[in-house]
């Protein structure tokens, strides 16, 4: 998972950085936001694939739902009628969903942050089914505690991905 400091706020509350971090945490808004669409190059529609009866998406939910450190969670989709059933799945389930540019990844992603007057966004790729509510949370509280504005569990990425 990657985290970042609000930096698409039009403002913050300077009052939150001079806080202690028990504070800091209650007072910030950390979001969750799953990276989500059907149109994937290699694998189409893999977020909806089964895994022991439940579509992909419904698994890395559960598992970011676990994470102590967040406020809330939504999933990130576009608006091409192509992502149609994976909002419609999350609709069905209660899971919140934002629906943005299918070309524009960043301002997608800006946009979902600005809806959740996010503070801190926490983000998550939706083909990750066994993804460790326990990292998320120790990515998160080193990232308050450091103070840093961005943080990430892969750096340098893993076997020579990019």
């Amino acid at each position: 998972c990657g985290v970042v400091r609000g930096w698409w706020a039009d403002t913050l509350t300077p009052t939150l950085f001079l806080m202690g971090e028990e504070e800091l945490e209650d007072v910030l808004n950390i979001v969750a936001l799953i990276q989500a669409r059907m149109t994937s190059t290699r694998l189409p529609g893999k977020v909806m694939h089964e895994i022991s009866g439940e579509p992909m998406i419904w698994r890395v939910v559960v598992r970011v739902l676990r994470a102590r450190t967040l406020t809330n969670t939504v999933v990130v989709t576009s608006v091409d009628p192509s992502d149609d059933p994976l909002a419609q799945f999350c609709a069905e389930r209660g899971i919140p969903v934002f629906r943005g540019s299918l070309q524009d990844v960043l301002d997608r992603y800006i946009q979902a942050a600005r809806a959740q007057a996010a503070d801190v966004v926490v983000r998550i790729t939706a083909d990750c089914p066994v993804i460790d509510p326990g990292e998320i949370d120790h990515t998160v509280n080193e990232f308050l505690r450091s103070g840093v504005d961005f943080a990430a569990n892969r750096l340098p990425p893993p076997w020579g991905r990019t």
